[in-house]
């Protein structure tokens, strides 16, 4: 009798960390170059879960992103060899441009799995 109670303790568990999981599976990470005041690349599509890094490759200016549609906020000013990033959990378009620098625009454009 205490096997068979042991073994539905042990299966409970099992359940229990498996519920547990995440949702989404940790995603990729995907890079997004800020030189000569461009976005590199302009557009990236990605996939719900993955995470975008934008590096400043300038060599004398601070840039951020600003994310200008519903729910949009900018992230804070970032100096060269520097980087911000951030994991994208919706599906949906992100566009964003660069705060100081607003004729710098870009889009990120994240899939349903």
């Amino acid at each position: 009798m205490h096997r068979r109670t042991a073994l539905l303790r042990l299966s409970s568990m099992a359940w229990v960390a498996v519920w547990a999981l995440p949702a989404h599976p940790a995603g990729k990470t995907h890079e997004i170059s800020i030189l000569d005041y461009k976005f590199d690349p302009p557009h990236l599509k990605i996939k719900v879960g993955d995470t975008v890094k934008w590096i400043n490759r300038e060599k004398r200016t601070t840039h951020s992103v600003l994310f200008t549609g519903p729910g949009g906020f900018e992230s804070e000013r970032f100096f060269p060899d520097e980087s911000w990033q951030r994991t994208f959990d919706k599906a949906g378009s992100y566009p964003y441009s660069c705060g100081p620098h607003p004729e710098m625009k870009a889009l990120v454009e994240v899939l349903a799995p």
